[in-house]
C-alpha cells in the first residue's frame, strides 16, 4: 500500500483514550494515524509493552462516532504501535498534493522538501487534534546515531515553541503527510520525525506478523570506567586523563558481542560513531537500534584499540525482568545439557567453557537486581516478612512466608508451597531477605537442605533444579 497516497484527511487525524494497563487511573489521549481501509492505526501508548498490551481502548476519527480497537504489536524502538478496528467509519481519508487538508485557520505555510538541502526558511505543519496548525522547523538528524541514508528520520527543532503533540502528523507544503513526531520521553532527549516511508515499513512488519518488534541485542555487560590521571615519564609530556569507556565484565556465549570478538576487560569507547562513556548510555543506545542491525564497536584491549563489528539479534525479551527470566532458563537448559552429556564426549569441554561463560554472565547481569526480582527469576518464589501476629499464628519466632510458588521453576519442583514459612536454609537462620538470599545463592549445582514451617510441623526439603 502507498501510505502517502492512502493516509491524510480530517479522517486520519486520530483521537485514542483508554487505560493502557490496569492500573493507570486517568484517561490517556493520544494522537495516531489511520494506516489504511482495513482498520489499521498507527499511533504510541503510554506505559505499554508488548508483554503488557492497553485494554479498552477506543479510537474516533474525527467526524465519526468512537469505536473500539485491539492491540496488534508495537515496534519497541520508536514504540510505535498498531491497532486493529472493525468498525466501518474508520476510514483512511483520501490525501494527496491534489486534495490537500482542508485548512481552519489561514496560515503561511513554509515547507519542507526531503529531497531539498536544508534552509533557514524551511518548516513543517503539525497538526493537532483540533486541527489547528503549526509552523515548526525540522532538519536531518545527521548527528543522531540511527540516521543512515536507508533511515532518513528528523529532528524537530523547538518542540516547545512548536505546538505540537506526540504522534501528531508533520505535514509538508502541499499539505501531504510527511511522517509523525516521535517525542522523546526522557530528559533531554531529541525530538524526532519519522517519514511515512519509515512509518510504512514498521507497521506493515507488524500487521504481517501480528508480532512485535524487538529492539537489538548485543549480549555483553560491564561497569563505568572512570579516566585515571596518569603521570607521564618524560618531562616534556603534560599528565593525560585515560579514556572513560565501559569495561565490559561478561560475555554471553554465541552472543553477537562473543562473535563479533568482544572480550571482558574491554574498555568499550565507541558504537558507530558515537562515544560511550557508561554503561546507562551503552544500554540505552542499543535498545535504540532494530534487530538485525550491523554496528562497529571501537575498544581498547591492554594497549590495543580495535574495531569489532557485530550484528544485533532480537534482544530475548523486552522487559528487564523478563530478561532475566530468559536468561536463567537459557542457562537451565545449558547445564542439563552438559550433566546428560558423558564425561569422554569430545563435545564436553566446548560447552563447559560456554556454560561458565554463561554462568558468569547471568550473575553480571543479575547482581544488580534488586533481590525479590532475583528470587522470583531464579527460584521461582515470591516471600513476605512475618509480623508479629504471623509468627504465633504459624508457631515460629523468626523466617519469611512464602506468598507464591511459580509453577515449574526450582522452588516448585522441590516441593515448596504458598504458606510455608522458611525458617533455615542449611545452617543459615533466616530472619530477613538478606539472610535468605545468602542462603539460596550457596546453591550451585547440587541441593540445599531448606526447612520450613508447614501447618506448624517442621519439613526439611533438598531444594534441587
Amino acid at each position: 500500500m502507498d501510505l502517502s497516497q492512502q493516509l491524510g484527511g480530517e479522517a486520519a487525524i486520530m483521537t485514542l483514550d483508554g487505560e493502557p494497563v490496569p492500573s493507570m487511573q486517568r484517561r490517556r489521549i493520544t494522537l495516531g494515524l489511520i494506516l489504511d481501509n482495513e482498520g489499521h492505526i498507527a499511533t504510541r501508548l503510554i506505559d505499554v509493552t508488548p508483554n503488557r498490551p492497553p485494554i479498552n481502548i477506543s479510537v474516533r476519527a474525527l467526524g465519526s462516532r468512537p469505536a473500539t480497537a485491539d492491540f496488534i504489536g508495537m515496534d519497541t524502538v520508536s514504540g510505535l504501535c498498531v491497532l486493529k478496528t472493525d468498525d466501518e467509519s474508520i476510514k483512511a481519508g483520501a490525501f494527496s498534493s491534489p486534495d490537500p487538508l482542508p485548512l481552519r485557520m489561514d496560515i503561511n505555510l513554509y515547507g519542507f522538501h526531503p529531497n531539498k538541502p536544508l534552509n533557514l526558511d524551511s518548516a513543517v505543519v503539525a497538526g493537532s487534534p483540533r486541527v489547528i496548525l503549526f509552523k515548526g522547523r525540522i532538519s536531518k538528524a545527521l548527528g543522531d546515531f540511527r540516521y543512515n541514508q536507508g533511515n532518513p528520520i528528523y529532528t524537530l527543532v523547538s518542540p516547545g515553541l512548536t505546538a505540537v503533540q506526540d504522534c501528531s502528523l508533520i505535514l509538508d507544503r502541499g499539505n501531504s503527510i510527511f511522517g509523525l513526531a516521535i517525542y522523546n520521553m526522557g530528559a533531554g532527549g531529541k525530538h524526532l520525525v519519522y517519514p511515512v516511508s519509515m512509518i510504512q515499513k514498521i507497521t506493515q512488519l507488524v500487521i504481517n506478523t501480528h508480532k512485535s518488534i524487538s529492539h537489538g541485542w548485543l549480549g555483553a555487560t560491564g561497569i563505568d570506567e572512570y579516566g585515571r590521571m596518569i603521570t607521564p615519564t618524560s618531562k616534556a609530556s603534560n599528565p593525560t586523563v585515560s579514556e572513560r569507556g565501559v569495561r565490559i565484565t561478561a560475555v554471553a556465549p554465541d552472543s553477537p558481542a562473543e562473535i563479533a570478538g568482544v572480550r571482558p576487560k574491554d574498555i568499550l569507547l565507541n558504537v558507530n560513531d558515537r562515544r560511550i562513556e557508561t554503561y546507562a548510555q551503552l544500554a540505552s543506545l542499543i535498545r535504540q537500534i532494530p534487530a538485525n542491525n550491523e554496528i562497529s564497536l571501537r575498544v581498547k584491549r591492554g594497549i590495543e584499540y580495535k574495531v569489532l563489528r557485530a550484528k544485533l539479534v532480537a534482544a530475548p525479551a523486552v522487559e528487564p525482568e523478563q530478561q532475566l527470566i530468559a536468561f536463567a532458563r537459557r542457562l537451565e537448559s545449558m547445564e542439563e545439557e552438559l550433566r546428560l552429556l558423558p564425561p569422554s564426549d569430545p563435545a564436553r569441554n566446548k560447552l563447559e567453557s560456554k556454560v561458565d561463560m554463561m554462568r558468569h554472565f547471568v550473575g553480571a547481569v543479575t547482581g544488580p537486581a534488586p533481590p525479590e526480582i532475583r528470587l522470583r527469576v531464579f527460584y521461582g518464589m515470591e516471600v513476605q516478612p512475618l509480623t508479629g501476629q504471623l509468627m504465633n499464628y504459624f508457631s515460629v519466632s523468626q523466617g519469611l512466608l512464602i506468598s507464591n510458588v511459580l509453577e515449574g521453576n526450582r522452588a516448585f519442583k522441590s516441593g515448596l508451597k504458598a504458606g510455608d514459612v522458611i525458617t533455615k536454609i542449611g545452617d543459615i537462620v533466616i530472619t530477613d531477605m538478606t539472610s535468605l538470599m545468602t542462603g539460596l545463592d550457596k546453591w550451585v549445582n547440587g541441593q540445599l537442605q531448606i526447612t520450613v514451617s508447614r501447618r506448624h510441623e517442621s519439613l526439611k526439603l533438598n531444594f534441587k533444579n
